[in-house]
């Protein structure tokens, strides 16, 4: 029979062979959980809830869109937040639709992950 449940840190070596912790290793237990399946104690299915920064909620003056000078500083001022608190990875959100702010996130550094964003929200 197949159960669910969270993996303490001190079992994490069992799911050690499995990507990306394979490749990246096994993840802070201070940020991270992770649920396994497991039939008769195999683990034979894995995920995980993370911390992250959703790096989001841009604003700027219809006046000052398009200029680079603006956004140059709020992309400074939030890397400066990110080195202060240890942060190396966020993401962020763009509407459809809009091809100049994806145009300037990536001359300022941001790359398109790759899938599709999707969400979850437990209250509905």
């Amino acid at each position: 029979m197949v159960t669910g449940r969270v993996l303490p840190p001190k079992e994490w070596t069992r799911i050690a062979h499995l990507e990306p912790y394979a490749s990246g290793g096994l993840p802070d237990p201070d940020h991270w959980r992770i649920v396994v399946a497991e039939d008769a104690g195999r683990v034979v299915g894995c995920c995980a809830l993370f911390d992250t920064v959703h790096w989001d909620c841009w604003s700027v003056d219809p006046a000052y869109r398009g200029n680079p000078v603006v956004f140059k500083d709020l992309i400074e001022g939030g890397v400066q937040v990110m080195q202060e608190h240890g942060i190396d990875l966020v993401h962020t959100t763009v509407p459809d639709g809009q091809p100049a702010v994806e145009a300037m996130l990536e001359r300022f550094g941001f790359a398109r992950a790759p899938g599709t964003l999707y969400y979850y929200d437990r209250r509905t």
